[in-house]
Formats: structure tokens, sequence, C-alpha cells
């Protein structure tokens, strides 16, 4: 952005013609359009950032939407190339723009609720916009910068977003449009805006020397986006299929897209597009892609106008089905499909069928909840909440080197701190929330970035942000020494027992809980290693005395010696997989005692997947390989159902994407193919878990590792491993034996 760029706005005069007044705009529409005439060979780069949401489309072709999530201290701006978009003679240059206001509804749930996740600071709809048209020299021959160039705006007044039950946790986006009194076709050419008002400029975007020198912080501050551009792909439907009163436009699989319809039909015709995720419930596996069952979710309403329509929602849509009834389609309805551009460099397959449909099923998983965050899932909410998003963190290491969305979304929790020493919950908000356990899962997060990437430098920048949930935590110790009440939202796992508690141990409600307390330990070691790594170890130390001293009394309080397991609290008597795991995670127990408490535990109820990680990690810890293969049937199970990607839970799905679930992507390239890091050298460690044959490739920050395992005919193995150049490694055999190489390794056994 330069300094001549001004922000534009709805004049006056518009807002009073529409009848629509400040504190009457949340969710609706501002309809920005600039002309220009281009002689042919012209270049154009623009940036561009809208309070609070925009599409941008250049000659009708849909180009990008934004600014990317950011905060109110982080207003960002896209830069994109338009020149492929630009054509000799008249230029159409629009923007659709939403202006997003939280303190419309009296609460999230209210049908005029804000975009849960998008947060900015104006208080109305505004454009900022700065490019200048160049001949392939660089000469300037004429500019689309905003407060220079002759911006055009209408306010529609005719409709705004709304929420219903399917959408009252991410807010109001579904459209229902009246065309005999909204434009359709402001975007192109051919449409006359000579009656439209001209945009008000109302005050640069960039602060002055003068401010900048004196330190004056704009109320609205810009700055470059921080992650690349979302892919966006033109994408057929693989069936359009006709039925009784309907069309069923089947994607073939789960995914995120605008789509595009382009109907004709007689003045008043009213059209309902549904977007589903599955037919059916998909409650405990039944099928989820019978045609024949019912379907409900998202719609999206329009009424024709008697032209040929071309619709287009301005909110990014998730969906694997779209049920489309009313209307005539003039043309084979399309969508673009979007997400974050990330470089998929792990992958997976064996000649038994399961292992590279369930390898797809979860990148496909982890990949739709990646947009300008991380999000729990993208049909419902689109929040990126802590605890969801450091997992989805440790599957993006599995599979690719790209960290630009972990850094992004580091960044965006590190800002939700609040005065209390806790984080929100989610972020980036506009309706903030505390889960006061999803803290700690950040400390695990920032320690696994810095362990992963070697990246001290975001660490030093972040470690005292886990100093103060640390010392949160510890100002809630009881008088039994142990973590007692901690405030806000609890949550520790959706599993079916604590459904009425709202995911919280019963024991949280009597005293301490074990759970809570064995998190803290992991979070203090995660906590002492981050300040150790960063030249601090005095405070490692710190953290390591109060590690062993909560462990001490979770073992002499919590621990039932006939169960030879760790009781949910010092007074309760319920047993659990999580405090199992989360022991076995801490070191409280030898592998022998860890191997008695995990398998004492399987009378208990399975974690959910959100927990699973934990649970996966102690049986790892504990040598229980054969029981990580019963549970991975879990996600197998899957295939059967007719899914496309990993569902919240198990047996009682409500989002059918939610990448916590994801979780088979860590475990093929950690378990199975047996690929990590350990001190800057690469470790293989296979275990196939009956499989015959395994081969792909794992990336590590190293570089990628090549791996073929297979069983040969006396039941021997062989193995060809190829290491990045320069990387040293260890292949560690059932029985225990290493053996060092570098480069190429073929053995066999």
């Amino acid at each position: 952005m330069r300094e001549q760029t001004q922000w534009i706005r709805i004049p006056q005069e518009e807002l009073a013609r529409k009848q629509i007044f400040h504190g009457d705009l949340g969710g609706r529409f501002a309809y920005f359009r600039c002309e220009q005439t281009i002689s042919a060979g012209a270049c154009l780069t623009a940036d561009i950032t809208a309070v609070s949401r925009y599409r941008l489309w250049v000659n009708g072709t849909p180009i990008l939407s934004g600014p990317c999530k950011g905060d109110l201290n982080r207003q960002y701006y896209e830069t994109v190339e338009l020149t492929p978009y630009l054509r000799e003679g008249k230029n159409v240059f629009a923007v659709q723009v939403l202006f997003n206001d939280p303190d419309l509804a009296r609460d999230q749930m209210d049908t005029r609720a804000a975009i849960n996740g998008v947060v900015s600071t104006g208080n109305c709809h505004a454009l900022a916009l700065d490019g200048d048209i160049t001949d392939p020299d660089g000469k300037v021959l004429s500019s689309v910068t905003t407060g220079q160039a002759d911006w055009r705006v209408w306010l529609d007044n005719t409709f705004c977003l709304h929420s219903t039950q399917y959408t009252n946790l991410l807010g109001a986006v579904e459209e229902s449009i009246d065309f005999r009194q909204s434009p359709n076709a402001w975007k192109t050419a051919g449409f006359d805006a000579s009656a439209w008002t001209r945009a008000l400029p109302y005050g640069p975007v960039l602060p002055s020397v003068f401010f900048q020198a004196v330190g004056v912080i704009p109320r609205i501050r810009v700055m470059p986006r921080e992650i690349p551009l979302l892919d966006e792909k033109e994408t057929a439907f693989t069936q359009i299929i006709p039925r009784h009163n309907d069309v069923v436009l089947d994607a073939g699989a789960h995914t995120n897209g605008y789509p595009r319809f382009c109907f004709q039909g007689k003045a008043g015709t009213q059209v309902t597009i549904t977007y589903l995720e599955r037919f059916g419930d998909g409650m405990d596996g039944h099928r989820i892609d019978d045609l024949s069952d019912t379907g409900a979710g998202w719609e999206d309403r329009i009424i024709l106008n008697g032209d040929p329509i071309c619709y287009e929602p301005f909110w990014v849509h998730t969906f694997r089905y779209i049920v489309v009834s009313g209307g005539q389609f003039s043309q084979p309805p399309v969508y673009r499909k979007t997400g974050y551009p990330l470089p998929v460099q792990s992958a997976a397959s064996s000649s038994v069928p399961w292992v590279k449909s369930l390898w797809d099923i979860s990148l496909r998983t982890l990949k739709n909840c990646m947009m300008e965050t991380y999000m729990d899932c993208p049909y419902y909410e689109h929040l990126q909440y802590i605890m969801d998003t450091r997992l989805q963190m440790l599957f993006t290491y599995a599979v690719s080197n790209d960290t630009g969305l972990v850094k992004k979304a580091l960044l965006d929790f590190h800002c939700g701190m609040q005065p209390n020493g806790l984080l929100t919950g989610k972020a980036p908000c506009a309706y903030p929330q505390i889960i006061s356990t999803f803290s700690l899962h950040y400390a695990f997060a920032l320690w696994e970035y810095v362990e992963h990437t070697g990246d001290t430098a975001l660490g030093r920048l972040y470690r005292p942000d886990i100093d103060r949930i640390l010392d949160y935590y510890d100002g809630k110790r009881d008088e039994t020494g142990l973590v007692g009440s901690i405030g806000f939202w609890p949550f520790i796992d959706w599993q079916d027992d604590w459904k009425e508690t709202g995911g919280v141990s019963p024991a949280y409600f009597e005293g301490p809980s074990a759970i809570i307390n064995l998190m803290y330990a992991y979070a203090l070691e995660c906590g002492a290693k981050l300040y150790e790594a960063t030249g601090r170890p005095g405070t490692a130390e710190e953290y390591r005395q109060r590690r062993e001293d909560i462990l001490s009394k979770v073992k002499a309080l919590c621990f039932d010696p006939d169960q030879g397991m760790v009781r949910e609290g010092p007074t309760c008597r319920q047993f659990t997989r999580h405090a199992q795991a989360w022991a076995v995670i801490n070191g409280m127990f030898t592998e022998a005692e860890s191997r008695r408490a995990l398998q004492a535990s399987l009378n208990c109820p399975p974690c959910s997947f959100s927990t699973s990680y934990e649970w996966f990690r102690a049986l790892e810890r504990a040598g229980m390989e054969e029981q990580m293969r019963r549970d991975l049937d879990a996600w197998i199970g899957l295939l059967s159902r007719g899914s496309t990607t990993c569902p919240e839970e198990p047996h009682h799905p409500r989002s059918e994407c939610h990448a916590w679930s994801a979780l088979p992507l860590y475990e093929f390239m950690r378990t199975l193919a047996g690929v990590r890091l350990e001190n800057r050298k690469i470790i293989i460690q296979p275990h196939l878990l009956n499989l015959p044959d395994l081969s792909g490739t794992a990336i590590t920050p190293l570089g990628p590792v090549q791996y073929q395992y297979r069983k040969d005919q006396s039941n021997g193995w062989w193995y060809e491993i190829i290491l990045p150049e320069q990387a040293e490694g260890c292949l560690i055999l059932s029985e225990g034996r290493q053996i060092l190489f570098t480069g190429k390794l073929f053995y066999t056994t």
C-alpha cells in the first residue's frame, strides 16, 4: 500500500436513499465498481483490503477473497497479479464488500450474528485498493487506486446474510436474494452503473510521515499478508443427477469452493440451493452416500427476475453434495475449489487397499481444514481452536515442510493473550471465548514447532506466553498441592460419558482433576525444553521442579495400586484411558507399569478422535503397537460408510470433516513408516502392524526419506531406505538392533 491510497466508503446520500444507517450495516453488502479503458499489453499488480471481507472480480472473472483473517491490530492486505485478466478496451474491476458487525447481534447464535472468525476494527463498509495500470515498460497509463480513480458504489438494502441451526456457530452466511430487486450482472462490462453513487474517500490507509515519526498508530493497522494466496481452481461436478423435484450435484468428495449456477426461468421463480456433507445422519457407521436418504443443511435461496441469472455465493461453501430445486440450468454448474496451497511431500501406499484409501481421506481432511487459518471444521464453525490446531500442526509436519500456516496460527494465538494469563480458546474470533485447558495445548504446540524446525528465534519471541500460562495454573493449586478449579471451560474430550458435563471430567467438579494436572505437568516439561533451548536454563529448572512436584502428588493422591491405574481425581473413583495415557506420556510409570495401566484401561470408554493422539503416543511409549493397529480400525471403518474425510467423532458425527481426526497421517509416518527426527538425526523404526508391505516418502526438516518395506517368502523383511543428502540415519529393527548409515541402505532380515 502507498501513501496516496485512501479508504473509500458508502456516502451518506446512498445510505439515506436506501434507508439503511449505521447500526444496521452488519451482514449487508456494498458493491464497488471501477471502469477503465486499457490498451493492449497493459499490466497491473494491485494491493487490496477491505472492512470486513471482500471478493474481487475482474471483467466478470472471480479472482480472490480476503482479507486474510487478522484481528483488531492486524488488518492484512493482499498483493495480486491482475495482468492475465486485463483485456484491450473497457475493463471492469468489481469488489463485493461485506461489513461484519458483532455488535448487531444479541449473541453469537442470533440470526444476524457476525461471521465468528472475521474480526475488523472499522465501523462500516470500506475498501482500499492500490494499483497503477502500466505499459510493458512500466509507464503509468491510468490507476485503479481508491481515492484517485472513479469508484462507484451501490448499497444492497434488499437482504442481509442470516444464520440458521446449521450455521449458528459460524455466523450469518446464508443468502436469500430477490434478483428482481438486487443487481446481478454488475461485475460485467455490459452493466450500466452510471446511476451509482461515487464512493466517498475518507482518509489515507497509511499514517502520515509525521504520525509515523511520533508513533501514532492508526485505528486500522494494515500490513502485508503473511501466507500465500489461497488456490482457486474451476472444477466440474463429477455427477449431475436429476431426481423428481430437484437435481443433486455430486462433487465426488468433500470439498470447499465457490459454486457458480446459471439459471433461466420466469420472474418470481424461487430456487433453493442446499449444501450437504452427507445424506442421512451418518450415525454408527451408516452409509452417508445413499441419495435416497434424507439431507438437510445450509441453504441459499434466490428469486429469478426473468433474465438469465448467474449466481455465486459470497462466502466459501463446503459440500460433498448440492441439492438444487426450482429453476433450470442454462449452463452446467461448476465451482472454484479453494484452499491453502499446501505442498504435499509425503506419501504411503501398500498392496493392502485400505492403506492408500485411509491416507487419502486423512489428507483431504487436513487440507479441507486449511484456509486463511486452520479450522476445526469447514462446514460449521470455520474456527481456529488451539487444541484442534495443535494436532493439525503435527499432521502438517507429517506431510509437508511448509510451516507458513503453522507460524500464522502461533501468531494468532499469541495475539489472543488475555490479562489473566490465558489465551482465547479460538483466534481470530469476533466473540472471544476462553477454554482454560486449551492454553496448555498452545504450550505443547509452541515447543513442538521449535523442536521440529529449530526456529529458536520464534520460540524466544513467544516464550513469555508460556510463563504466563504456567503461572496462571500454578496460582490455581489448592490445599492438596494439585491444580484445582481453573475457571472458564476446562474441556478435555467429547467422550460419550462426559457429554452431559460438556466434555469435562466429573472429577473436576469434586476437586483436582488428574488429567488436567498431568496435562499441566506435560506443559511444564514443554516449557522447560523451550526455555532451555532459548537460553534460560534457570527458568527451565524451575519448571522441572514444579513438574516433579505435580507428578509426585498425582501419584500419591490419585494412583490406585490395586488397579495399577490413575484415578480421575483424589476422591473420584472413575478411571479413564485419558488419565493413563497422560501418566505414561509424563513418564510416571516403568514400561511394565505403563503396559499394565494401559491394558487395564481398555475396559474404559475409548478416547474420541480428538484425544487419540495422546493415547497412541502412550501406546508407542509402552511398546503396545499391536493395540495401535486395533485402534486404527475406528478410522479404517470410515471407508465402509462411504466417507471421503474423517468426521468429528467416529459414531456420532456432527461434522463430516474435522481435522483433529486426521491422525492416520501422523501414524503412517511416525509409526508404520517409523520415520522421525531426533537431535537432527533421522531415525527409522518401522512398525508395519500386520501389513505385508509399505512404501512411500516421509518428509523431514532435513529433506525427504524414501522408504520401501516388504515381507519376503521366508517371512523375513526387505528394507530399502534413501536419506536426504548429508543426512545421518539410524535403522532400528524390531529386536533392537541399530544400523547407522548415510545415503542409501538395503537390508534384509
